[in-house]
């Protein structure tokens, strides 16, 4: 069995982890110190690093060919990078810092999108990025504050989920804010993304190239909720902002349940954070409806 297939039939590395789900009212510095160090020295990665590198073929031809990277000129001219998801026909889901990264939070100069990346030279699908809507008006300041609104939707010139479908999205309650995070609490969790360290020195092969090369890794778990922010302990460091977090039901129907933005430090453990679905699938639902029209106007809850 191929280590791809592994990941969705859970068989997951075996982490060093408490097994019980920590309590939603633990202090954040209570539960990272609960968590291993980073033996990887890496922000983000938790313990042992244990993500891996999905071959191309089974990404492309796998639910997970609906994931990519934006290329992001900031105002001020500089270039980042994030993950995204296609959720629906024209539209994708990422972090709202990923498009207020410039220079005082000034709008992007331009966003460009490619699907199932591999070494730089090979994707999917590309588009570009025409318009977009956002959890908040302002950069976030505080990660546990500002997390909830962490999250952005952006229109594509094409349809590129008419080639690539999208992923489900877990149950989530529309009615009760509240409650946010608490349906997916010890759901296991996975994601691919676009960490600008990966391939790491050890994981690297021929025509890898850094940052354009996807990571992957199932068996982690939604630990927790603090101040409507999901707990989580994947291994997501910079550049995986914007990854979907998805549980599976079965090798082809993977559901998100979460939306990766950053992560919580004390000393050398990690707690990493996840927009809840409650929070962005509002205005995910109300842009499918109008097909991401100019003007429409999404919530935010």
């Amino acid at each position: 069995m191929s280590k791809n297939l592994k990941c969705l039939k859970f068989l997951a590395k075996k982490r060093w982890l408490t097994a019980t789900i920590l309590s939603i009212g633990s202090c954040l510095g209570a539960i990272a110190t609960t968590l291993p160090p980073s033996i990887a020295g890496v922000p983000g990665i938790i313990g042992q690093d244990d993500r891996f590198t999905p071959t191309y073929e089974w990404l492309t031809h796998s639910p997970l060919r609906a994931v990519g990277r934006l290329a992001i000129q900031t105002a001020d001219g500089q270039f980042g990078n994030c993950t995204f998801t296609v959720v629906g026909r024209n539209i994708g889901l990422t972090n709202s810092h990923c498009i207020l990264g410039g220079e005082k939070g000034s709008p992007p100069m331009q966003i460009k999108a490619a699907v199932a990346v591999e070494h730089g030279n090979r994707a999917l699908a590309v588009a570009n990025v025409d318009t977009y809507w956002i959890g908040r008006d302002t950069p976030p300041e505080d990660v546990i504050k500002d997390g909830p609104s962490d999250w952005a939707i952006v229109r594509f010139t094409s349809n590129l989920g008419d080639l690539t479908d999208w992923l489900g999205n877990a149950e989530w309650n529309p009615n009760d804010i509240n409650s946010a995070g608490q349906s997916v609490l010890g759901l296991t969790a996975g994601y691919v993304g676009y960490p600008v360290d990966w391939p790491t020195d050890a994981a690297f092969q021929p025509e890898d190239v850094r940052n354009h090369t996807p990571a992957m890794q199932y068996g982690c778990t939604i630990q927790g909720v603090k101040s409507g922010v999901l707990l989580h302990d994947c291994d997501t460091p910079p550049g995986t902002s914007g990854s979907s977090l998805f549980t599976a039901v079965s090798e082809t129907d993977l559901r998100t349940i979460g939306l990766n933005f950053g992560y919580y430090q004390v000393q050398d453990s990690y707690i990493n954070l996840a927009v809840p679905l409650e929070r962005f699938m509002p205005a995910v639902l109300k842009l499918r409806e109008t097909g991401a029209a100019d003007g429409t106007v999404v919530p935010r809850p």
